[in-house]
């Protein structure tokens, strides 16, 4: 029975997915209206509203929710009915003839006698079947029950893995950006050493060979920024893709938001840790691996209790494994919320020295060079600060998915 409803579930999943995503790649379905709006906050509900993979599962779960196993059951009844039916039918013939002998010892009988008792055998084991039929049906309509839940689970699983990694790719699109911002400040900071090293070139105080290795650098950082351009771009066709919109959909995404402190005051390991346990689709999965090794020994599938022994071991070995990456996340959450703290005083520090800066710049007391490298450390400073805030959120992030139950393999 398991069998057969987990190939019915993969086939069922493949036949959705495929619907799904011929429906998807119609692009007549909605008329072009310029870059889609996403926000970060709403992205979790934009995924599960339109990722095909979800669709196609949340159809799956449908489709076994509806499944009914009594139809199987009937036609079973049905069956071994008409069989025993004609088993009775036979056997009375074989009487009849058998009351034809009046020697008992004739070979003839003998032949209808051994027929008749094959017959009754087949019988009683047709009659034990039938009889057995309503606890069978009783058995299918539990083990439903648990397959319909695991199914739900699974699917839930999926979903949530799907949405997860939605929100870290938006959350990369936005470190990306920050290397790029990183990356035209670099190269703006160049071009004016390359200015300057040429006027020093003439004058002799620069080499020929220092200018050139300049001008290399500058080479090196287009081609990282046309890297970093690419990447954007796939990047940002997998968000397209993850949110259920065909490839090379234009995306327009808001600003990230920041972790609160707040938020982080609402951070308690034990409850949370509690949580991820309880939530844990991976203990879950163990969890019924017990339940089906039990149910097999009480079966009688298996006459040992090594299944469900080892079915307890790996289960205890999940729950210390979700335990020691509950553990890591919390760590990381705590060194990003270090981190950025650090970043916040390096951002009011070169704040300061800009402002003292410009003052200086404004009556003439330093030079252009001098003012733009402080403004260039300015910026550099909230590039670093904005990115030390997207990694504390993602590391907040990671960190409330693993309460829900949700951990990536990496965790």
């Amino acid at each position: 029975m398991k069998r057969w409803i987990a190939a019915v579930l993969s086939a069922l999943t493949v036949c959705n997915i495929c619907a799904f995503a011929a429906d998807q790649a119609d692009p007549t379905d909605e008329a072009e209206t310029g870059p889609v709006k996403l926000s970060f906050q709403t992205l979790e509900d934009t995924v599960r509203k339109n990722n095909v993979t979800i669709k196609a599962n949340d159809n799956t779960v449908k489709n076994v929710e509806e499944t009914d196993v009594t139809d199987d059951y009937f036609m079973q009844y049905v069956k071994l009915a008409d069989q025993i039916a004609a088993l009775e039918k036979e056997i009375k013939r074989l009487d009849a003839a058998m009351k034809e002998f009046s020697d008992q010892s004739d070979p003839g009988y003998r032949a209808l006698k051994v027929q008749r008792d094959s017959l009754k055998k087949s019988l009683a084991s047709l009659q034990d079947s039938y009889n057995d039929l309503d606890d069978d049906e009783d058995d299918a309509k539990d083990e439903h029950k648990f397959t319909v839940d695991g199914t739900r689970r699974q699917m839930q699983n999926a979903g949530d893995l799907i949405c997860m990694s939605a929100e870290n790719t938006y959350i990369s699109l936005q470190m990306l950006a920050y290397s790029q911002n990183d990356i035209e400040r670099s190269i703006a900071q160049l071009d004016r050493q390359i200015t300057a090293g040429k006027i020093s070139v003439q004058r002799g105080s620069m080499s020929q060979n220092a200018l050139k290795s300049l001008q290399s650098q500058r080479e090196g950082l287009l081609a990282s920024r046309n890297s970093l351009r690419t990447q954007y771009d796939n990047l940002s066709n997998t968000l397209a893709i993850q949110c259920g919109y065909p490839t090379g959909t234009a995306l327009e995404t808001e600003a990230l938001p920041a972790v609160t402190q707040q938020e982080l005051d609402a951070v308690q390991y034990d409850a949370d840790l509690a949580a991820a346990l309880a939530n844990s689709y991976s203990i879950w999965s163990k969890e019924d691996a017990v339940r089906q090794a039990s149910d097999a020994y009480e079966r009688g599938d298996t006459y040992n209790l090594y299944a469900y022994d080892a079915a307890k071991i790996a289960l205890d070995a999940e729950k210390e494994n979700v335990t020691a990456s509950f553990r890591k996340l919390h760590k990381a959450l705590e060194e990003a919320e270090t981190k950025r703290t650090a970043a916040q005083a390096d951002l009011e520090l070169a704040q300061k020295n800009y402002t003292l800066k410009s003052t200086q710049y404004s009556r003439g007391m330093i030079s252009r060079t001098a003012y733009s490298d402080a403004q260039d450390a300015f910026a550099a400073a909230q590039e670093a600060y904005g990115s030390a805030q997207t990694a504390l959120l993602t590391a907040y992030n990671n960190y409330q998915w693993a309460k829900r139950g949700v951990m990536s393999a990496a965790a």
